[in-house]
């Protein structure tokens, strides 16, 4: 596991993004499906694919978000957790109504639960991806 993490840290901001990106449509599209599988096999499919998409494309930006928010957020606060703090509530909040609309337009039955995983971990990867922006910058 270190060996990845050290290969990550590697990368550049658009590699990096790409990476969590294709996890993100994997895990979530994953979790979409199975817990909507209840209305259906087409009603389950459907979810996945749209949780898995805007996954993709969610992970990528907002892993660019954290990227150019954290350098913003640095240059207000002489506080480094107070820039780590409105970097994710400020990415959070974005990608997490984003999230919620996209499935009720799309029309997923269980929107709750099929984007509450992502709120819990996208917040967590957030924290974490920040926490390592600082860090890296230090």
């Amino acid at each position: 596991m270190k060996s990845f993490i050290e290969y990550f840290k590697r990368l550049s901001a658009i590699n990096r993004s790409i990476v969590s990106a294709c996890i993100g449509f994997v895990f979530y599209g994953g979790w979409a499906v199975m817990v909507n599988l209840m209305h259906g096999k087409e009603s389950a499919v459907k979810a996945g694919l749209v949780q898995g998409v805007y996954s993709f494309i969610l992970t990528f930006f907002m892993t660019l978000l954290l990227e150019s928010t954290y350098r913003r957020a640095q240059n207000l606060f002489s506080s480094n957790n107070a820039a780590i703090g409105l970097t994710v509530l400020i990415s959070c909040s974005i990608v997490f109504s984003g999230s919620w609309w996209v499935n009720y337009l799309a029309g997923t039955p269980e929107i709750f639960n099929t984007v509450i995983l992502g709120y819990i971990f996208g917040g967590l990867y957030a924290s974490i991806y920040t926490i390592g922006i600082a860090q890296k910058m230090q």
